[in-house]
């Protein structure tokens, strides 16, 4: 019983904080959530790249950008 509430609530929670995130930003919402993941990949693939090189492995592929 608890655990449905606390569930419940954290749901409340998280559709009231993305509704005032859509009221505040409005039509650049959707702008402002694809640049934080397109932000979130290229830090996630540098430190999968740095990871790499640790355990010794040498990422395939030629950079072409960065």
């Amino acid at each position: 019983m608890k655990d449905g509430l606390l569930l419940l609530a954290t749901g409340l929670l998280c559709a009231g904080g993305a509704a005032l995130f859509f009221r505040l930003f409005g039509s650049d919402a959707l702008n402002i959530i694809v640049l934080l993941t397109m932000i979130a990949t290229v830090i996630d693939n540098f430190r999968l790249r740095r990871r790499l090189r640790q355990l010794g492995a040498k990422p395939e592929g030629k950079r072409t950008w960065l």
